[in-house]
């Protein structure tokens, strides 16, 4: 093997390269003659012994038809769409009359799969030229074939923010490649220079993890080197400049790369074109994607072939590919034979005790490794209804890794189910495996030792013991595939939503309209979960964008694009707003969401002002009935976001607190951690749920705003005998406190917090002694007197110092129990109103 060749070889684990490594430039040829491509056997050149390969079949584009859709859980494709495909490979490029995600128009690559198992788990990839989301925004599509068993997309149109300027992406595929070719070309038709900040692609990875030459699977932050990839549970993704490294900037799920910056178009014609290629690999791993590149760029390959005697691996688990000298391995994952790049590897086995074996790849040649395998135990997994179970390994053990984080069934070291029985294989040890359901459950907890091939069924029952009777949990912002930017498939969603006990979840794609009640009753899980038609609205592509806000509940209309989403490019907050309203019949919610996120905050972007209660950007509007003070994880920004909530409510702004995921995955970014409860007439049996329900949903956030935003502990309020949402009279008020939480949820503190300032008690605490009740639940009553000098808002926060672990990872910051009431208004002159209540 090369050496300039060894950085391209990565695995999350592996350590990162030392400072002093350096990942060269590359030249690639997408249609490089003599692509070896096989494994042992396969009949194709480098397999020796094979006999001369078929000439390949020409590559295809066609309109794609009822039925040609790719599957996989990340497949959006549909008829009308322009299919473009070879023996190997197929790609799904989106018709004009539509759009998905951050791109503006139809004409980008949508899906992406092997030809032969033809599961997508791309999100989507349009141009993108320095400052999100600038990009080619097309009106033209069209397709054909070459003499040379080529066929071809050609996309045509106007740059987002320079009209001036015409953008062409060509998409090229040659018959025998696994690879499509992409060509982009920007023309000035203008009078004067244009300054592109940069050209390159944004990246949406879908249900691939990130992967790129010296970082971790699934990286934030800076990458620079001959590719950037994505590898899922069924394909492996890698794009790669032909001009030399690819520089990017990549966040949860997507990647924005730059191939050349500040690219200026000379005007009356000035041109510039780049050059890209995406490859799909034959399997989900690393190797796979290696090889490719190294046979698209001339690199001798030989073939691998991989046999486990004694055992299979365990669920979720591959191997490793270590070249001999090098600093960074490679998965393989099954059937464990691959072609590489010629060099010495050392095969091995992840985890303690793993099979080590040495691996001589030649040019043109085939070699077998044998590993010993010790069988794996098989572990049965189910819950009597719906549930997650957490699986940890202790004495030694370590905790196993089912797989990428976003999907239900097994991901990393959990099972997600509705209730039915999982089986993974795992290695041979002693396990704990813990059942939860939300913060209203108990855990159900057990020890599970497994012998070398033993098989072991476990079925735990979480109890339900938090009275929350007469309110009911909702999380109002959630992504999946639709939008692009989730790699959550639309049922692993359903399931992520039922399994940790939310009861009402609102589906809020960036523009797009999403409808998943259909999807919840196919899958008979209506007595668990309501699905409520939304859309978050998301004014990236303007010119000035103002945020974004959901709006909910809506309708989705099948026969339009994105679902009938409103127009939002260049238009104002006040211009939506009213647009929104002259619209849409009946009652509905308008939210602002996390207001405080830099480039897509709506105070950020609008200039609220606190000591005014308003916002002074141009077109702020507010008339918005919740704000999302409490954004997932987003813990940090919470206490800022709240004293925004209470300046409008000192201003006279009547507005509901709200607390949602704004989920985009699963394992680590849970459904419902945070959650909202507002109180409804009806909490019973969500089965019989119709439009009148909604609606008087709609009226809990909107008029009675008693609400509760909570990631574990319960609260029951009153002021002077008044709920959360009512107006206590007087200037003495005695608040009752009720916390009530689930035995593994910590709360040692109560206070109770003044929306006013300069009042002489702004804030009271008081330590909560938890008991247990009669259910099984923890519970505290405490009477707290607060007094006020004039009209006022209160409003009680719990917390807990205990991470609640193991249902929840990460920053113990983020997972420590914390739970704040909506406002209780208190009328101190007697008038009947209080701060505009």
């Amino acid at each position: 093997m090369r050496k300039w060749l060894l950085p391209f070889l990565l695995l999350a684990a592996a350590a990162c390269p030392a400072p002093a490594d350096v990942t060269p430039m590359i030249h690639v040829d997408p249609r490089a003659a003599g692509r070896l491509g096989a494994l042992l056997g396969g009949g194709k050149p480098g397999a020796p012994g094979g006999d001369a390969p078929a000439r390949p079949k020409a590559a295809r584009a066609h309109v794609m038809k009822d039925g040609e859709q790719l599957g996989g859980p990340a497949a959006t494709g549909r008829p009308g769409d322009i299919l473009l495909e070879n023996d190997e490979v197929a790609f799904v490029i989106d018709q004009l009359a539509s759009s998905t995600g951050f791109a503006e128009s139809g004409g980008n690559l949508l899906d992406a799969a092997d030809a032969h198992t033809r599961k997508d788990e791309l999100g989507q990839l349009f141009t993108y030229f320095g400052i999100f989301p600038r990009q080619g925004v097309y009106d033209t599509l069209t397709s054909g074939t070459g003499e040379d068993g080529s066929a071809w997309v050609e996309a045509r149109g106007r740059e987002l923010l320079e009209p001036r300027v015409t953008v062409t992406t060509r998409y090229t595929l040659q018959a025998p490649d696994r690879a499509v070719l992409l060509e982009t070309t920007l023309e000035n038709g203008g009078d004067a220079p244009v300054t592109i900040p940069s050209v390159g692609d944004a990246v949406q990875w879908g249900g691939a993890e990130k992967v790129a030459p010296g970082k971790a699977r699934g990286f934030k932050g800076p990458s620079s080197g001959a590719f950037v990839g994505g590898v899922g549970r069924f394909a492996s993704y890698a794009l790669t400049s032909t001009e030399g490294a690819i520089d990017g900037i990549s966040g949860s799920s997507w990647t924005d790369t730059a191939q050349r910056k500040n690219v200026t178009l000379d005007p009356h014609g000035g041109t510039a074109k780049y050059t890209r290629v995406f490859v799909v690999g034959p399997r989900a791993d690393t190797a796979s994607l290696v090889a490719e590149l190294a046979m698209a760029a001339g690199e001798p390959t030989g073939a691998l072939e991989v046999k486990l005697d004694g055992g299979t691996l365990g669920t979720g688990e591959v191997l490793s590919l270590m070249p001999v000298g090098g600093t960074e391995a490679m998965t393989l994952a099954a059937p464990y034979a691959a072609q590489l790049p010629a060099g010495r590897y050392e095969v091995t086995i992840p985890g303690a005790g793993g099979a080590k074996g040495t691996a001589d790849v030649k040019r043109d040649t085939a070699v077998d490794v044998s590993l010993e395998v010790d069988a794996r135990a098989t572990l049965t997994l189910g819950c009597n209804g719906p549930c997650k179970l957490t699986v940890e390994g202790t004495g030694g053990t370590s905790t196993p890794d089912f797989g990428p984080s976003h999907a239900s069934g097994p991901a990393r070291n959990q099972v997600t189910t509705r209730g039915d029985a999982v089986s993974v294989l795992v290695a041979p040890g002693k396990y704990l495996v813990t059942a939860s359901r939300g913060p209203e459950y108990t855990l159900d907890v057990t020890g599970v030792q497994l012998a070398t091939g033993a098989t072991r069924a476990v079925t735990l029952t979480p109890k339900r013991v938090v009275d929350t009777a007469g309110y009911i949990g909702c999380d109002f912002h959630q992504h999946t595939v639709l939008g692009a930017d989730s790699p959550v498939a639309k049922g692993d969603r359903v399931v992520s939503n039922v399994a940790e006990g939310v009861e009402v979840a609102v589906a809020s794609e960036h523009n797009v309209i999403a409808d998943l009640e259909p999807l919840v009753r196919g899958m008979h899980l209506e007595n668990e979960m309501v699905a409520i038609a939304g859309d978050e609205l998301t004014t990236d592509a303007s010119r000035k964008p103002w945020g974004h806000a959901n709006v909910w509940p809506m309708t989705a209309d099948a026969t339009k694009p994105r679902g009938g989403t409103p127009a939002l490019r260049d238009r104002t907050a006040k211009e939506t707003f009213d647009s929104l309203r002259a619209s849409m019949p009946g009652d509905w919610v308008l939210q602002v969401n996390h207001p405080r996120m830099g480039n897509i905050g709506y105070f950020e972007l609008l200039h609220f002002d606190a000591a005014r209660g308003v916002g002074t950007g141009d077109g702020y509007d507010a008339r918005f009935d919740a704000l999302e003070v409490w954004n997932g994880r987003n813990v940090g920004s919470r206490d800022g976001v709240i004293d925004d909530w209470r300046a409008l409510l000192r201003t006279g702004h009547v507005v509901t607190p709200t607390a949602d995921t704004d989920t985009h995955g699963i394992v680590g970014w849970e459904a419902g951690y945070p959650r909202t409860y507002v109180r409804v007439a009806d909490d019973g049996n969500l089965a019989t749920w119709d439009a009148s329900r909604t609606q008087d949903l709609v009226r809990g956030v909107k008029v009675l705003r008693d609400v509760v935003l909570t990631n574990g502990p319960m609260l029951r309020v009153t002021a002077n005998g008044a709920p959360i949402g009512g107006i206590a009279k007087g200037r003495a008020v005695t608040l009752e406190v009720h916390v009530e939480c689930a035995p593994w949820v910590d709360v040692d503190t109560v206070t109770v917090m003044h929306v006013r300032s300069g009042l002489q008690e702004k804030e009271v605490s008081r330590p909560v002694a938890l008991a247990p009740t009669s259910t099984g639940a923890m519970a505290a009553d405490l009477t707290i007197p607060a007094a006020v000098r004039a009209d006022d808002a209160l409003y009680v926060v719990a917390t807990g110092k205990k991470p609640m672990t193991p249902v929840l990872a990460g920053d113990p910051k983020e997972i420590s129990p914390w739970a704040m009431t909506g406002a209780l208004w208190v009328d101190a002159d007697g008038d009947g109103k209080s701060l505009a209540r």
